[in-house]
């Protein structure tokens, strides 16, 4: 009866030991699945971390070129409001405009007459049926003989120099 009280004590001690081999089992499973669940959400904040660093260097560069842009845009009304400033000054100086607009209308018509003449006149020059257009001169021409002694001439003193 002993043996069997104890053999019913082991048994119970079995099943306990079964039982707890089991919730054992079932904890050490949860927490590997837990651990690989850690690790997956690390490596996503990893991630993340990295991209938003990346997001944070595209903004400072952008901050950089807006900075930069309104920079350009600063410079360019400056010498926007110079360019500006020189047109009245050269407004002020030349209050004539129209008046100059028409001497100079006046002073191209008067060159275009002029060239009108002058291209005649030299039509006139150049025809040769133009009788004024040449006259005869005075003298003869030298013979061959007074031009070989002339180029004797010449020769002799070129060789003496």
């Amino acid at each position: 009866r002993e043996i069997d009280k104890l053999n019913s004590i082991i048994n119970g001690l079995e099943r306990d030991m079964l039982r707890l081999k089991s919730t054992y089992e079932t904890s050490v499973e949860a927490r590997n699945f837990t651990g690989v669940q850690l690790i997956d959400r690390n490596d996503e904040l990893c991630i993340l971390y990295e991209k938003a660093n990346l997001q944070e260097q595209t903004m400072k560069q952008g901050e950089i070129a807006i900075q930069q842009k309104d920079e350009d845009i600063r410079m360019l009304k400056l010498q926007l409001a110079e360019i500006q400033r020189q047109i009245e000054v050269t407004r002020h100086k030349l209050p004539d405009g129209p008046e100059l607009a028409d001497k100079i209308v006046q002073l191209q018509q008067e060159l275009q007459m002029e060239r009108a003449i002058t291209k005649q006149h030299c039509d006139e020059l150049e025809d040769p049926k133009n009788m004024d257009r040449w006259r005869e001169l005075q003298g003869d021409d030298p013979d061959s003989e007074q031009l070989l002694a002339k180029i004797q001439v010449l020769e002799e003193r070129l060789n003496e120099k």
